[in-house]
């Protein structure tokens, strides 16, 4: 029995089967990440370190059958190779600068992110505990923004965290929310059921889009861009373009007037305030804005990055040249106060050269590649209770890739702890969780069939292939059809059926 134990050893869990204590304890932290992630001081750091340990426990415990698990596919493999070179390069970079290992901490977030995501993308996890967490923090978010904005009186919310970062990161719920929707019409419940995930996730969109509109960040809006191309995006693969095309100008109006037209939001002063800023520095009347400091940063940097194109400045480098050329008149004082460029590109350009500036790109285009190729790969099945989970992912996935490239237009979200943290753990997940819906799509789903190709010749001798066009050709053939015993009568030949191509081509 030992020797038969020894040489079988057990194979891995199939992924019909109920989840393990410690796949459940994965779906908990899953939960926690975004649920407390602004709702609680430092909550984004108790869901990670909760992810963290789940991932660590999972491992332990099926140590012995790990190596039994299927290769992770090349688009995951390619994501957490980024992570870590991200995170070696920055550390290294500091190292060899003599920067200090406070440069370590911020990288060091993705070495552990990239751990977690080589478990979760073996591990079975309930994608409900995802769209459940986010509906929370999203809900959590904007009743903290409400309170403080509206009722306590402060001028920007700013929940628990840096009010930039607590701006976009709450946008970020919002979108994602709203991307749970997909999830929620297709779930094969009840009625109750479907209607309570779908107001749940409504609400949670609402709440995160409330205390990012509330917090006053600017550059957070600007994740509404490609959130409305990746909307337009999913509502294709549903067959529900037409619909997309006319709602969605009618619901973004809607929501730019509510925002807009109500003072205590403050959304219409923040804009006219960006505008009038915008002027007074291009008539060079007022540099020391809000605006026209990001405008000199960008400035600044760029010369740092022209003086120094390959490897950069460094941090400690950034900051000396930058006051230098503040001194020099060459930006504003102020400006050159700041220790990064308030641009994720100009300021990794300018302390990491172009070296940096790639694995930067990498970091963000690897995990676009995933969600794409997820989708695909489930959509070769044809059942939509299959396909729309693994559709939710990928877009939930992609409105967070690109929202949040969106916001580092205007801020360095990787120079704030919860910037760095959020940005790798909630990858972590949702490409663990796109990877592990591919899978069960493959597992659950049912084959797609190929349509059979149907090659119509009519009188005027023109082929036609496409199935589309088989209406209009066989109503132009009813039309036109001659008389029987014409030579020039209509043929119509099936070629995906080799048995009557060899009984029309044998002699008679």
């Amino acid at each position: 029995m030992t020797t038969a134990s020894a040489s079988n050893p057990p194979t891995p869990t199939p992924p019909t089967a109920p989840l393990t204590r410690s796949e459940q304890f994965i779906t908990a932290a899953v939960f926690l990440f975004p649920a407390l992630a602004l709702t609680v001081p430092d909550g984004y750091s108790i869901g990670a370190v909760a992810l963290l340990i789940a991932a660590i426990t999972h491992l332990v415990i099926n140590r012995r059958t790990w190596v039994q698990h299927p290769p992770l596919p090349g688009a995951v493999k390619a994501v957490i190779a980024f992570m870590i070179i991200y995170a070696l390069f920055w550390m290294g970079d500091a190292a060899l600068r003599g920067e200090g290992v406070r440069e370590f901490d911020r990288p060091s977030r993705f070495l552990l992110a990239a751990f977690c995501l080589s478990v979760f993308a073996r591990a079975r996890i309930r994608q409900a505990a995802l769209w459940l967490g986010l509906a929370v923090g999203g809900i959590g978010t904007g009743g903290l923004a409400v309170w403080q904005k509206l009722i306590e009186g402060h001028s920007r919310a700013s929940g628990f965290a840096q009010t930039i970062q607590f701006g976009n990161a709450a946008m970020l719920i919002g979108l994602m929310c709203l991307a749970g929707l997909i999830w929620a019409v297709s779930q094969p419940t009840t009625r109750r059921g479907r209607a309570f995930a779908i107001v749940i996730l409504i609400l949670g969109g609402i709440g995160g889009l409330t205390g990012s509109f509330l917090s006053g960040s600017r550059g957070a809006w600007l994740a509404l861009g490609p959130a409305l191309l990746l909307g337009g995006w999913a509502a294709t693969q549903l067959g529900y373009t037409r619909r997309y095309l006319v709602l969605a100008p009618i619901v973004l109006t809607a929501l730019i007037a509510t925002v807009y037209l109500q003072p205590a939001t403050g959304v219409a002063h923040r804009i006219t305030s960006a505008t009038q800023q915008l002027e007074h520095y291009i008539d060079g009347t007022d540099r020391t804005t809000s605006v026209g400091y990001r405008l000199d940063m960008w400035k600044g940097a760029w010369r740092l990055f022209e003086s120094k194109p390959l490897t950069g400045w460094g941090e400690r480098g950034y900051i000396e040249r930058t006051r230098e050329l503040g001194s020099s008149g060459y930006i504003a004082a102020g400006a050159g106060r700041f220790t990064h460029a308030h641009n994720e590109w100009f300021n990794t350009l300018a302390k990491k050269g172009v070296i940096g500036g790639g694995i930067l790109l990498g970091l963000y285009l690897t995990p676009a590649v995933c969600f794409v190729r997820s989708r695909r790969r489930a959509s070769a099945y044809a059942s939509r209770s299959v396909n729309t989970p693994s559709l939710a992912i990928a877009t939930a996935g992609l409105l967070f890739t690109f929202g949040f490239l969106a916001t580092g237009l205007t801020q360095v979200n990787f120079n704030h702890n919860i910037g760095a943290m959020t940005f790798a753990f909630t990858m972590a997940v949702l490409v663990g969780l796109s990877t592990g819906a591919a899978r069960q799509s493959t597992t659950n789903g049912t084959p797609r069939r190929r349509r059979r190709r149907i090659w119509a010749k009519p009188i005027d001798g023109r082929r036609y292939s496409r199935r589309a066009r088989l209406p209009r050709i066989k109503a132009r053939r009813d039309t036109q059809r001659p008389h029987r015993g014409d030579d020039d009568a209509t043929q119509r030949i099936v070629t995906d059926r080799p048995e009557q191509k060899r009984a029309k081509n044998r002699p008679q």
